[in-house]
């Protein structure tokens, strides 16, 4: 794939210049001023640089900013784009923009790409009508409930010992059914941050609609909370799949591009190997199968290896169990879980998170979990204990 050509690559770059100038963040500007940087392939960089091209072009930005795309070429302020609608209520202000990231200035101690991440969030939050300081008190508010909730309703938490001079960011890795709620309850005095609550929290009036608006503002808060959380010593499950070692290096700086690099937190990457180990030839079995062209109901697993024809199993087995659970809230006859909310997930969605899942990290923190089916519960409450006590041996 050839590089990128961006058509306001001198004005977005200078926007970033000016936040890093104007706030002394010598490792954003290096970063900016850097030609080659990974940076320019990231969707935080082209979702910046197309929203300042629809400002800049010809016409009514409003309009314009209709055909604002990201990286995967989805419109970045679209709520159902096939319906026509988007959430786009005002221009941006670019240099209010800058003078905003003074009321978030803990991202700077932190690395560039949580900088631009930070100044995207903010300019997104004026286009859509949202105010992030907002954004950020209803996230924090969800968080001190379930904290009051865990305190009285969980035997295992401690508020004596709720807050360490020495906390532990825990990263899951892996696919939906590879066992994380089940290691998350054995873990005590953990706080869930979990882009699902936070999303639904802040974006139901939406569907929540899974946008790229959506998404930045919701990982944005996820984001802040964790930072806060993590400085006030607690401990943090940062809780969503993780699978992707690209997506997940902002925050794990697996990946060490200058880009990503300077996260003071001590982190723990917990890895749930996938239901079953396949080959290369399996893998590429597995991605060749388009479960956006073929509903997963009905590929013919007759016609598929047998490892493959269980992940497909697998995934069709999860689709239809949060498909009926879905359904369910909808029509009232379940309440959605507010510490714990469900989506109904496209099985291709789906199936992207278990063939990233295949990806084991290689970071010395990692903490490997084999799969293993435990039918009982207290073996299996045992089992993910023992894993759980390993996150804190070495603290």
């Amino acid at each position: 794939m050839g590089k990128r050509e961006f058509k306001r690559q001198g004005e977005t770059r200078n926007l970033l210049r000016k936040v890093a100038d104007r706030y002394g963040i010598k490792k954003l500007l290096d970063v900016v001023e850097n030609d080659n940087s990974l940076l320019y392939e990231k969707d935080v960089y082209i979702c910046l640089h197309n929203i300042v091209d629809a400002s800049l072009a010809a016409g009514d930005v409003l309009e314009n900013l209709r055909s604002a795309k990201n990286l995967y070429n989805s419109p970045i302020f679209a709520v159902n784009f096939q319906k026509g609608i988007f959430l786009i209520k005002n221009k941006p202000d670019f240099e209010e923009a800058i003078l905003r990231m003074k009321d978030f200035s803990n991202c700077f101690h932190l690395n560039p790409y949580s900088i631009i991440n930070t100044f995207l969030a903010i300019i997104e939050a004026q286009i859509t009508g949202f105010d992030l300081a907002k954004l950020y008190e209803e996230g924090k508010k969800h968080i001190e409930h379930f904290i009051s909730y865990s305190l009285k309703n969980n035997s295992n938490w401690c508020e004596k010992t709720l807050i360490s001079k020495n906390p532990i960011l825990i990263i899951p890795i892996g696919a939906a059914g590879g066992g994380k709620s089940t290691f998350y309850r054995e873990l005590s005095n953990v706080i869930n941050i979990s882009c699902d609550n936070v999303r639904y929290l802040l974006f139901k009036e939406f569907g929540p609609c899974f946008g790229s608006w959506e998404s930045c503002l919701a990982w944005w808060t996820v984001n802040q909370l964790t930072d806060n959380y993590l400085n006030n010593g607690y401990s943090v499950f940062y809780n969503g799949v993780n699978t992707d070692m690209e997506y997940r290096s902002p925050i794990t700086m697996e990946n060490s591009d200058p880009l990503y690099l300077g996260i003071p937190y001590k982190i723990k990457l917990v890895y749930f190997e996938p239901p079953v180990k396949l080959s290369p030839d399996e893998l590429r079995e597995l991605k060749s199968i388009n479960l956006w062209a073929n509903p997963v109901d009905k590929v013919d697993i007759a016609l598929l290896s047998p490892n493959v024809a269980k992940i497909i199993e697998l995934i069709k087995s999860n689709f239809q169990r949060t498909l009926t659970r879905t359904e369910e809230i909808t029509n009232g006859k379940k309440q959605q879980d507010k510490f714990d909310v469900l989506y109904s997930v496209p099985a291709a969605i789906v199936k992207l998170f278990v063939e990233q899942s295949f990806d084991v990290p290689k970071d010395e923190n990692a903490v490997i979990i084999p799969r293993k089916e435990i039918p009982d519960e207290k073996e299996r409450s045992a089992f993910y204990r023992g894993y759980a006590k390993q996150i804190f041996s070495s603290r």
